[in-house]
């Protein structure tokens, strides 16, 4: 997946520091200690050094990052603008999720503005999951939904009033 960067290994190894991690996320505060465990089990976690280029926008994508340390700008190419910084995320982030889920192209760019961890989420680990351990599988489906909404309605929020205003 990631054939230049360094493997750390199964994220089962990190447990503890993904268990920290995921108990100051919101969204995934009621994952108790076995099911994060056990979601561990699913992913593997890399370390990638500053300016490391960790999505592309417009390429396929089946998984899912959880940034662990470090920092990550998400930039997108915007017609007549250019590359932008659309975002800058840091540990606790999920990045890529939309293209794990939906199979489509990435929307944006995801290049580490520090040396950054991360722990990668495939499509099919998440597919093992749900057929090993259907309660938890569909709980991080409805997480990543949660995740989805949320960030939908942040844009709807943000850009609904300019449009409104160019309208007016």
């Amino acid at each position: 997946m990631y054939p230049d960067l360094v493997h750390l290994g199964g994220a089962d190894k990190y447990f503890e520091e993904i268990l920290e991690i995921v108990n100051k996320i919101k969204l995934f505060g009621d994952f108790s200690n076995e099911e994060v465990r056990y979601l561990c089990s699913y992913m593997q976690c890399y370390a990638a050094p500053r300016d490391c280029q960790l999505l592309t926008e417009g390429d396929p994508g089946d998984y899912l990052l959880l940034i662990l340390t470090g920092e990550v700008n998400v930039i997108k190419d915007i017609p007549n603008k250019g590359i932008q910084t659309i975002a800058k995320v840091g540990a606790g982030a999920i990045i890529g999720e939309m293209s794990m889920i939906d199979g489509m192209p990435r929307s944006a760019s995801c290049v580490a503005s520090l040396p950054t961890d991360f722990a990668v989420l495939s499509r099919d680990a998440l597919y093992q999951l749900l057929a090993n351990m259907p309660k938890l599988g569909n709980k991080v489906l409805i997480r990543l939904l949660q995740l989805l909404t949320a960030r939908f309605r942040e844009s709807y929020d943000r850009i609904l009033p300019k449009t409104l205003g160019e309208l007016i």
